[in-house]
């Protein structure tokens, strides 16, 4: 894992964002995934967000969102990276995206 290998504290800290965005993105993914999957039965009849909010949630999905981190580097509760809202508010606005890096 680069983080082990980083040259100084913001590099590390860099690195772990975007991992935790990467593994964020991969969540609503498969999220995504169900959703189409049990909504095609009723043509789609709610929007991704209104299933987020009717099932999604009810399910505790933003609770796992909201304290996501790599146990194996770091207590997820100590990193203030593990709260959505701090992960969101890091977001760097790039005129283009990295090479690899979704929009």
């Amino acid at each position: 894992f680069q983080i082990k290998s980083a040259k100084s504290e913001q590099e590390a800290e860099d690195l772990l964002l975007r991992s935790l965005q990467y593994l964020e993105r991969y969540i609503y993914l498969i999220l995504f995934n169900t959703y189409l999957h049990l909504e095609k039965k009723d043509s789609w009849g709610r929007s991704f967000t209104q299933w987020m909010e009717q099932v999604a949630a009810r399910a505790g999905v933003y609770d796992v969102l909201d304290a996501l981190g790599f146990s194996e580097f770091e207590n997820p509760r100590d990193s203030p990276l593990a709260r959505l809202r701090h992960r969101w508010q890091r977001q760097e606005v790039r005129s283009l995206p990295v090479r690899g890096q979704f929009i």
